[in-house]
């Protein structure tokens, strides 16, 4: 006897605003994004390893914005994992034409610019500002995601962020990545190609953020390099995009601010 499989709502693509527990009562509190082109739903996205299922909705934290929990760890060397594991949740309640706008929970919205960018037709594959472009891809030294730890150790202490079984020595290794072509993570475009892509590229290394690369070291610690080096892998290139911006003189050509408060 056959079942009928339910239908999937149809979006044009998904709005997903990246936190975690530790701002959910100050740079939530100052997101404004009132409504936005019809199609695209908005989510705030928070980890938390100790859920029972894969993912528990909740009304709002903030006006018109879905929460969405994840079975994930909510610490920062995890974001890739939150990212990738969201983009699958996604992808597997919706049926979404384009893709979804990647975005960190400290920006000021652009509702012009922001509407305009959804409704264009022409977006790329893999868009953003464009953090570097390079020909090729090297191993690297980056002490980026070492030195936040060194700074942030009680991070180390808290159970959500899955990383009670490391020492701030331990963190210090996560500093060979690749050197590769990616765009700033604060605000990012990916297709619905570029989602699929990331996703069937996570569950391949199963879904482990400390997965070490024999040419490359720890492609996967620092997430915005980490989507550059998965889809360089598959021959997609960034294009520039001024999805954000941290001058507030330029406001008025970007989508979003990047406040960067309440580090």
């Amino acid at each position: 006897m056959s079942t009928a499989t339910a239908t999937k709502t149809k979006i044009k693509g998904a709005v997903l605003i990246f936190s975690c527990q530790k701002h959910t009562n100050t740079r939530l509190k100052e997101i404004v994004l009132p409504e936005v082109t019809r199609g695209w739903p908005v989510f705030v996205i928070i980890g938390n390893p100790f859920l029972t299922c894969d993912y528990e909705t909740m009304d709002t934290i903030t006006p018109n914005i879905q929460t969405l929990y994840i079975k994930c760890e909510d610490s920062y060397i995890h974001v890739m994992k939150k990212v990738t594991m969201t983009i699958q949740i996604i992808l597997s309640l919706y049926e979404v034409e384009e893709g979804i706008l990647r975005c960190g929970d400290d920006l000021i919205f652009n509702q012009g610019n922001l509407r305009n960018f959804l409704k264009y037709p022409g977006k790329h594959d893999y868009m953003g500002v464009i953090a570097l472009k390079i020909q090729g891809m090297y191993r690297h030294y980056n002490s980026f995601m070492a030195e936040y730890y060194n700074n942030h150790q009680d991070d180390l202490k808290n159970p959500m962020n899955g990383l009670t079984k490391f020492t701030n020595k331990d963190m210090q290794k996560f500093t060979e990545i690749p050197l590769c072509s990616y765009t700033g993570g604060v605000v990012t475009y990916l297709s619905k190609k570029s989602c699929e892509i990331l996703v069937n590229h996570m569950i391949s290394i199963e879904w482990n953020i400390f997965h070490h690369d024999k040419d490359y070291g720890y492609p996967y610690v620092i997430e915005d390099i980490g989507i550059g080096y998965v889809l360089a892998k598959n021959n997609i290139e960034p294009c520039a995009c001024d999805l954000y911006t941290n001058d507030p003189s330029k406001f008025s050509q970007a989508l979003a601010l990047h406040t960067n408060n309440y580090k």
